[in-house]
């Protein structure tokens, strides 16, 4: 079936005196200051938490504004619902979520934004601040660390002369405290052993070697490894 190009300019001008920028425009911006909100929650500043990353940010923005856009076009038209979930369908998404919370909150935004696009602007404030609110209290049981502090690696290094029985020892000490070895290297030339190890809080890896005071290890001191390969030598 041919259509002509009049014909596409006619059906256009009808679709926009039917649909007024004015009444659209305040839609599509309540969405995108919803999910710019939800999504920063700028609470976490003063209480020294890591603000969210900035793809994920972005994401949940623009996945707000979509649904705006989305239920705009649906409108009450049936046809245009299955069309739309029919082309939905073809998208795929090739990162997976690390985090469960992050897909809830995704679905959240998601009926925040079609709120807006149908026009219930009241219903989506309410929901914006019943959101909020719920992330608020949830951050506030977080256990998450202030300050986003990052877990310190450090090289452990010792000499003795029974290195099997010297990294077992060591292994118990460092797991009493929660100290995480990555990797382990024995010398058996040098009767010489280094463990990369991952400490959890600041001076955890001190509490954990002043176990080993009594054993059968020499010259027994730590490195911070930095993240570009570089060591610097703590004791």
């Amino acid at each position: 079936m041919e259509v002509s190009l009049p014909s596409l300019f006619e059906s256009a001008k009808a679709e926009m005196s039917a649909l007024s920028i004015t009444v659209m425009l305040p839609r599509m911006l309540a969405a995108a200051f919803i999910g710019a909100l939800l999504s920063l929650r700028p609470w976490r500043l003063p209480m020294r938490r890591p603000l969210p990353k900035a793809d994920m940010v972005q994401a949940q923005v623009l996945l707000c504004a979509a649904a705006a856009v989305i239920t705009a076009v649906i409108g009450d038209s049936v046809a245009k619902a299955f069309g739309l979930v029919g082309l939905g369908g073809f998208v795929r998404f090739r990162s997976g979520l690390k985090d469960p919370r992050d897909a809830a909150i995704l679905f959240l935004m998601i009926g925040l934004g079609m709120a807006c696009g149908h026009g219930s602007l009241g219903l989506a404030g309410v929901g914006t601040v019943f959101v909020a609110t719920l992330l608020f209290v949830l951050d506030l049981f977080n256990r998450e660390a202030p300050g986003g502090v990052m877990k310190q690696r450090l090289l452990v290094s010792a000499q003795a002369d029974d290195l099997v029985s010297a990294e077992a020892t060591l292994r118990s000490a460092l797991g009493e405290r929660n100290v995480l070895v990555k990797s382990c290297a024995l010398d058996f030339d040098g009767r010489r052993l280094e463990l990369e190890v991952e400490e959890p809080v600041p001076g955890s890896l001190t509490a954990a070697l002043g176990r080993t005071e009594g054993m059968p290890l020499r010259g027994l001191r730590w490195t911070a490894v930095s993240p570009k390969g570089g060591r610097e030598e703590l004791t």
